[in-house]
């Protein structure tokens, strides 16, 4: 599944650019524990990256972590102040991390109390609310409204924004779409663009119509996350990105591309959570970036440096307020990429590609299907 390098003349390889993952969890959730140590890998060294062939490096610079704490853990969960100081915790004064707290409105029926304590608590910390209507659902589903509209408007008075787990049931995007347009001043994540594990691909279909109407008639300020969107039935990142090509021509029709954010929701599924006898963390890593980053290049051509950017780093530098990093920095060769994405193109019907494709693993596609992300 790596793409194999191709040096071609006159081509420059220096492109390198700052990432933001948009999507990560630490903390004990089931019979999984997920450490420092498990996000640390990515963030501590560059990671290697091709595009069609095209070598670079990019860095990790943070990633927007959740506390696992928080969700179900059998009944015997935290609540929302322990479980995401837990989560300060765990990262310490490491600034790789961003935080946002998970919340609980299936267990406090609205009351803030515990969320305001922690804000309260740990001035500027966390940059943003959480929710999981999958893991932590409602007993009576019309109590929805009347359990997230609080926390909805703590958002919108603290200027945060919102990330939902986006899937089917009560985590429908079309439900969080409803909630959202009471208080449209809040940015609104649907997370994995709505999961379609389970294979529920109605649930992808529902989160890109929401997306597209939200941006036509601005009744709601919805953003859409990439993670664990577009792979194999053995859970691997694939090159064949139809979704993510669909939610990136919206974005575009639509003036939307500011609201695209990549993520990956590590480190779950290959990412940590178990290991490829094909490939290794790193590397499912390192080729989700390279796939994405390939099919940003096929839709977008000379405009593809911008459009990597804003998705891999500016959205989510903006949405969660992090700080600044010098703009020559940002992307560094950027114009040097526009041309080699054009010298590239040309010669890719010259680049016999040999993709390695890992044999199906039964117990590894069983894993995927059958966990709510």
């Amino acid at each position: 599944m790596r793409i194999n390098p191709v040096k071609s003349p006159g081509i420059a390889t220096a492109f390198q650019a700052k990432i933001i993952d948009g999507h990560t969890h630490l903390g004990k959730w089931g019979d999984n524990h997920y450490s420092i140590e498990s996000l640390d890998k990515f963030v501590k060294e560059p990671i290697n990256i091709s595009i069609r062939g095209i070598k670079s490096q990019d860095t990790i610079e943070k990633m927007v972590v959740s506390s696992a704490f928080v969700l179900s853990d059998n009944g015997r969960s935290t609540d929302e102040l322990s479980g995401n100081e837990q989560l300060l915790k765990i990262i310490d004064k490491k600034k790789e991390y961003i935080p946002i707290a998970v919340c609980q409105p299936n267990k406090t029926g609205g009351d803030t109390s515990k969320i305001k304590q922690l804000f309260e608590n740990n001035p500027n910390k966390f940059k943003g609310l959480k929710f999981h209507p999958t893991a932590l659902p409602m007993d009576n589903e019309r109590d929805f409204f009347k359990a997230y509209e609080p926390y909805m408007n703590f958002a919108k008075n603290k200027k945060l924004p919102c990330f939902f787990h986006c899937q089917g049931g009560q985590a429908d995007a079309w439900n969080i779409y409803e909630l959202a347009q009471k208080t449209p001043e809040v940015p609104v994540v649907l997370g994995h663009s709505g999961s379609i594990a389970n294979n529920e691909i109605i649930n992808r279909e529902n989160a890109i119509k929401v997306f597209e109407d939200s941006l036509k008639t601005k009744k709601a300020n919805i953003y859409m996350d990439l993670s664990w969107v577009d792979w194999n039935e053995q859970g691997f990142p694939s090159q064949e990105q139809r979704d993510i090509k669909r939610i990136l021509t919206v974005a575009k029709e639509n003036n939307g591309l500011n609201k695209v954010l990549f993520g990956t929701d590590a480190p779950l599924g290959c990412f940590g959570e178990w290991e490829s006898p094909h490939f290794n963390n790193k590397t499912c890593y390192e080729n989700t970036v390279s796939y994405l980053k390939t099919t940003i290049a096929d839709l977008f051509g000379k405009n593809a440096p911008k459009v990597m950017n804003n998705v891999f780093y500016e959205n989510s530098r903006k949405l969660y307020g992090c700080s600044m990093v010098n703009k020559n920095n940002m992307i560094k060769g950027g114009g040097i990429l526009a041309g080699a994405i054009v010298l590239a193109t040309g010669a890719a019907a010259l680049i016999k590609k040999n993709r390695n494709s890992g044999t199906s693993d039964t117990e590894l596609k069983r894993k995927i299907n059958s966990r709510k992300r």
